[in-house]
């Protein structure tokens, strides 16, 4: 592993900077400053709720700034952008008062005894974050960790190093202990050091499954709880009886957000089939009316990808797709504006079996799928085809087929005639290999903590 990571631009491909790898001994000074900083840090409630709420501040006050790492850094157009810094200060605001949220419960048993259930924070935990949405998915979870009371180390992707870093120190600014949460920098070496630590008692992680995969698996070893959000194949099912316009152009904007690279993106359509020919020429003109561009512009729908190997591995599907079935449209590289980055147009493939791996795989880039269907069991079917199950959407005009539909597929959010509807009041997370555990809501918080029962004997 090379000594220096540089951070590069995706759509300049210029080089923003250049950043140390942490060694395996900072490794381990970060995770023995939580854990030494643990027991002040949770036993003081009030004071680390009223840093949050100055955390958020400072991301509102130095919100341009974080907006222009993020651009640079993701490759994501700035408007995107600017919703993540803006969902950051939301969700430290929002922890900064559940805070207050104490949770478990007390009753008398059947023995007569007394019971008193707590929750206690877990511990250290460490917080591996992903390249496409660093700020909103690390606050996402540290903010209800901080909360429930745990220390932090954050190892962020290679990628975002910089502004992962920049984001903790409006932290520091705020007055969070360096000591409760500190950042450690490089790839799988220093993550699997970080992870295997035998003092981190649980880890956070958003990324791939097959890395999910490796992480659980040495999580386990130590018998640390996990909170494992990891790909998805997510489907909009779009019913004959729907909004077909709404349904159509919703879910095209939410398969190409970020260029694709998001978990969550709706990378397959399902249509029922009187509406299918339909909407597949009017996803058409829709895709062909979007802007892949200077990510910079205010205008701009679709910028690049985050890197060279990432546009190669996109461009392998779509030579499946090509084969196995049709390009209708996209899946060109572009280079708007002159701009040498990794630019490609947003691709719609069809007539691919559902057993295709373009159809199956998670392929982090603007690569959609249009599938007919039939009957309300066919949809649901399709829609439960993969192995994923992270969100999905249904729409419809009828009640019952929405209810039938929301409870048929499997995943963690089902959304009725609306796309990526996330809430911070509201858990999320996924089903089969689309991850363990549930952050947002009430349990993010609990996500962090642990059951203690404590017992009174009464009367002898």
């Amino acid at each position: 592993m090379s000594d220096l990571i540089t951070v590069t631009d995706p759509s300049t491909l210029e080089t923003i900077g250049e950043v140390q790898v942490s060694i395996t001994a900072e490794v381990e000074s970060a995770v023995a400053a939580a854990d030494a900083a643990l027991p002040g840090w949770a036993a003081d409630r009030l004071t680390r709720l009223a840093l949050l709420r100055v955390w958020a501040e400072e991301v509102r006050r130095d919100h341009d700034a974080l907006v222009a790492a993020l651009v640079a850094q993701t490759g994501k157009p700035v408007v995107e952008a600017r919703r993540e810094a803006a969902s950051c200060a939301a969700t430290l605001d929002f922890y900064a008062g559940l805070g207050r949220y104490l949770g478990g419960r007390a009753g008398t048993l059947t023995d007569g005894g007394e019971a008193h259930l707590v929750r206690e924070p877990i511990g250290v935990t460490a917080f591996v974050t992903p390249y496409n949405y660093p700020a909103t998915l690390l606050i996402r979870d540290l903010a209800p960790a901080l909360a429930a009371g745990v220390t932090a180390v954050v190892k962020p992707a290679p990628q975002t190093t910089l502004v992962t870093r920049q984001l903790v120190e409006l932290g520091y600014r705020a007055g969070i202990p360096r000591e409760a949460v500190s950042v450690v920098v490089g790839g799988s070496e220093v993550g699997e050091a970080l992870v295997g630590h035998d003092t981190v008692r649980a880890v956070a992680f958003t990324g791939s499954t097959a890395v999910g995969r490796a992480i659980g698996r040495l999580a386990a070893d130590g018998v640390k709880q996990t909170l494992l959000e990891l790909g998805g194949k997510s489907p909009s099912v779009v019913f004959a009886d729907a909004d077909v316009d709404k349904a159509l152009s919703t879910s095209l904007k939410a398969g190409v957000v970020n260029a694709g690279q998001m978990c969550m993106a709706c990378t397959r359509i399902l249509v029922q089939a009187p509406r299918y020919e339909e909407a597949l020429a009017r996803l058409t003109e829709l895709a062909g009316g979007l802007v892949v561009g200077d990510p910079r512009k205010e205008t701009t729908d679709l910028g690049p990808l985050v890197s060279r190997a990432q546009l190669d591995k996109v461009r392998r599907y779509l030579d499946i797709a090509a084969t196995d079935g049709t390009i209708v449209t996209g899946g060109e590289p572009v280079a708007p504006d002159g701009l040498p980055g990794h630019f490609l147009t947003p691709a719609l493939v069809t007539g691919l079996p559902v057993s295709s791996p373009v159809v199956q795989d998670d392929i982090f880039g603007p690569v959609i799928s249009v599938e007919p269907f039939d009957s309300e069991e066919e949809g649901i079917a399709l829609a439960n085809a993969t192995p994923f199950g992270l969100a999905a959407s249904v729409w419809t005009s009828n009640v019952d087929t929405a209810w039938r539909a929301g409870r048929g597929i499997r995943a963690g959010a089902v959304w009725v005639n609306g796309y990526n509807r996330n809430a911070l009041e509201i858990p999320s997370g996924g089903a089969k290999l689309s991850g363990l555990g549930r952050t947002r809501g009430v349990e993010g918080i609990e996500q962090f903590t642990e059951l203690k029962n404590i017992h009174f004997s009464v009367g002898g």
